[in-house]
């Protein structure tokens, strides 16, 4: 079986351009190839999760959980071996909400999908994964990705704020 990381890992890499306040990347939605941003196992070459999580993991945040347990999915979630809430993976890695090849929470998807492709690395700031198969698809206005810009924010503010080191002694 082809998941949707197989399908993303058979997109070559694209070099991210910005011109004229716009970058060369379109999200294809129901057009794209991949049909669902994760699971993503791709990212996690030459890194690695301090706290053992896997990259396929689609961690929530408490509003995500709020938001899911609002709509009707508690289904979709479980509790964390790390702590806090996750949604629930298939086997084989993909989200038990990817059904029919498409998203069947897109209006209530966690801040990781609303964010994706886009996240903050602490190195060199606002990155793209430009495996994504909308990286060279087109051009988006930047302004028009205000939203994934902004989840990427508060999924970086999420990270920051749960890390914690154990005692040492």
């Amino acid at each position: 079986m082809t998941t949707p990381s197989d399908k993303l890992h058979a997109h070559g890499l694209v070099k991210i351009e910005i011109s004229d306040n716009r970058i060369n990347y379109v999200c294809l939605r129901q057009k794209c190839p991949c049909s669902c941003c994760g699971p993503f196992g791709g990212v996690q070459h030459g890194i690695d999760s301090v706290e053992g999580r896997n990259f396929a993991e689609i961690v929530l945040t408490t509003d995500d959980w709020r938001r899911l347990m609002d709509a009707g999915c508690a289904h979709l979630v479980e509790r964390a071996p790390t702590g806090g809430y996750r949604m629930c993976l298939l086997e084989d890695g993909t989200c038990m909400a990817f059904e029919n090849g498409q998203c069947s929470i897109n209006d209530y998807k966690p801040t990781l999908c609303r964010a994706f492709p886009f996240y903050i690395d602490m190195f060199v700031g606002l990155c793209g994964v430009t495996g994504c198969p909308g990286f060279g698809s087109g051009w988006t206005p930047l302004q028009r990705l205000s939203s994934e810009i902004e989840a990427s924010r508060k999924m970086y503010d999420f990270w920051i704020s749960t890390i914690k080191l154990p005692d040492i002694k």
